[in-house]
């Protein structure tokens, strides 16, 4: 996680770096700095995440079909021990159907992202049936053959991305933009 989340540091730091220096820049006058959103998929979703709680500049985290490996603090008597802390920013766990299904069946008390959703101070979780992990990338689109080899699900490749764009843009919307209170649903 670390080498991972220093990229991500220091990306967030060139942009707001680059937006300080030049405010009339055509792509970076057009950054709110005071409203930052991190979305990750898989690990990127892990390192999105760690970063939602490390850093006090950012606003709201979405993770795509990933474990939350930061809230894993330490190992002791042969188990992991999950961070019990809140989790400081608004959250949106979206999960593939068997991902989902497999935490709750394997490690309901103990999955580090149902911990941080119960200790959120605010969270949602939402299940997108029949999709499998690469479901929520764009693999599936344009070489479907090798996104079935890799794992996708049953569901239709361009109704779950459309699906799962609203409900990261409701998400966002609401958090950086305050638009009000998302509405996400428990599945899709």
């Amino acid at each position: 996680m670390k080498i991972r989340t220093e990229d991500e540091n220091f990306v967030i730091d060139s942009i707001l770096k680059e937006c300080a220096a030049d405010p009339e820049d055509s792509l970076f006058s057009i950054i709110d700095t005071k409203k930052i959103g991190l979305m990750g998929h898989s690990l990127g979703g892990a390192t999105s995440a760690q970063i939602g709680r490390e850093r006090d500049d950012i606003d709201a985290v979405i993770v795509l079909d990933g474990t939350m490996l930061g809230e894993e603090i330490a190992f002791e008597n042969n188990t992991v021990v999950i961070s019990d802390k809140p989790y400081p920013v608004p959250l949106l766990n979206i999960y593939a159907e068997d991902h989902y299904n497999n935490a709750v069946r394997l490690e309901k008390d103990t999955y580090s992202n149902f911990i941080a959703s119960k200790n959120g101070i605010c969270t949602y979780e939402t299940v997108f049936k029949n999709a499998g992990h690469l479901n929520f990338t764009d693999l599936p689109l344009f070489s479907p053959v090798l996104a079935k080899t890799l794992g996708v699900g049953t569901v239709d490749s361009l109704q779950c991305i459309e699906t799962m764009n609203d409900v990261v843009l409701t998400f966002f919307n609401s958090y950086l933009k305050d638009s009000g209170v998302p509405e996400i649903e428990k599945e899709y």
